[in-house]
């Protein structure tokens, strides 16, 4: 049995304007800093790391730095149990987002590589500061009561990820900005499903509460016993499907109207609807040991979409699964 997935017709668009200013770029990151930004996320973020190597060598390097900022907000909520720590950790990366747009910023790596994309590329200080503020949000609650807060947090913590991408790539565009929001949606679903193995053994969930009140998941039970359940998959598969059907919306309205230009960051589509098929493959079963494991057809789908775009992604059906 199949359900088909509607495309939302009834997305608004808005006027869109550009007050970026090129400025003369007062570069400050070594070759060492470049480097170790490009190790720090091809080691912790292998699918984005992989769709930065579609882009120009400048932009591919503004890329490493930002997303290695992410990969530190990250860290903060995961290796910190003191609550009062992480909040001080917080406030040092919101003053180092603050010290980007002036002469003398934080004397870190990372710093120096992001001060430096924002220099070449003038990086709105709004993504960057939302990737801080989202990111201590979480730890202050870091549970979602519906798919819609999922949804927005999405549409702030992971597009603000792909906005400066596109930026680096002199994109400033409305098609180009409401894709980066759905693939920043898409992206939430696909990391709070594929953490769920992780984070049900440590006794937590991401996934929203009216989800797993809507299917009867015991979660009780799945922190004592973490597995696959009929109700569990039945989750999954609504949520994962929310995650898919953005993805449609991204290869049939936004990627055609968008500048040719910002394709490579658009790109980050491709893993997140390369993981929710092999997730159905799976029957939505979220121990599935393969769904861990790296893919090389990662690689050869952001090949194919660089030649061909992301057409392949539409499909108008995704199997339920199996009880």
């Amino acid at each position: 049995m199949t359900r088909t997935l509607l495309l939302a017709s009834n997305i608004g668009l808005r006027a869109y304007a550009s007050t970026a200013k090129q400025q003369p770029p007062l570069l400050l990151a070594q070759r060492g800093d470049v480097e170790y930004c490009r190790q720090l996320v091809q080691r912790h973020d292998h699918d984005n790391y992989l769709v930065s190597l579609f882009s120009p060598r400048l932009a591919r390097e503004a890329v490493w730095g930002i997303r290695a900022l992410n990969i530190e907000l990250v860290r903060v909520g995961e290796s910190t149990t003191n609550t009062a720590a992480a909040q001080m950790r917080f406030a040092y990366w919101n003053e180092s987002v603050k010290s980007l747009y002036t002469d003398h910023p934080t004397q870190t790596p990372i710093v120096r590589c992001v001060h430096d994309a924002v220099q070449r590329f003038a990086i709105s200080k709004t993504w960057l500061r939302r990737l801080v503020s989202e990111r201590e949000k979480m730890l202050a609650s870091p549970t979602f009561e519906t798919v819609a807060d999922v949804e927005k947090y999405g549409e702030h913590a992971y597009a603000c990820l792909i906005h400066p991408h596109l930026e680096a790539l002199g994109v400033r565009d409305m098609h180009a900005d409401n894709a980066a929001r759905a693939i920043g949606v898409a992206t939430a679903i696909v990391n709070f499903t594929r953490s769920l193995p992780l984070l049900l053994a440590q006794g937590r969930c991401d996934m929203p509460k009216d989800l797993i009140a809507k299917h009867h998941v015991d979660l009780n039970d799945l922190y004592h016993s973490p597995r696959s359940t009929p109700e569990l998959q039945a989750a999954v598969y609504e949520f994962a499907t929310k995650g898919y059907t953005r993805l449609c919306g991204v290869a049939e309205i936004y990627v055609p109207n968008s500048p040719r230009a910002g394709f490579p960051a658009l790109m980050a589509a491709v893993p997140a609807k390369e993981w929710l098929e092999r997730l159905e493959q799976a029957d939505f079963n979220v121990f599935d040991r393969r769904l861990q494991q790296r893919t090389l057809r990662v690689l050869w789908r952001l090949w194919l979409a660089n030649r061909r775009g992301l057409g392949w992604i539409r499909r108008t059906s995704t199997s339920r699964p199996k009880h």
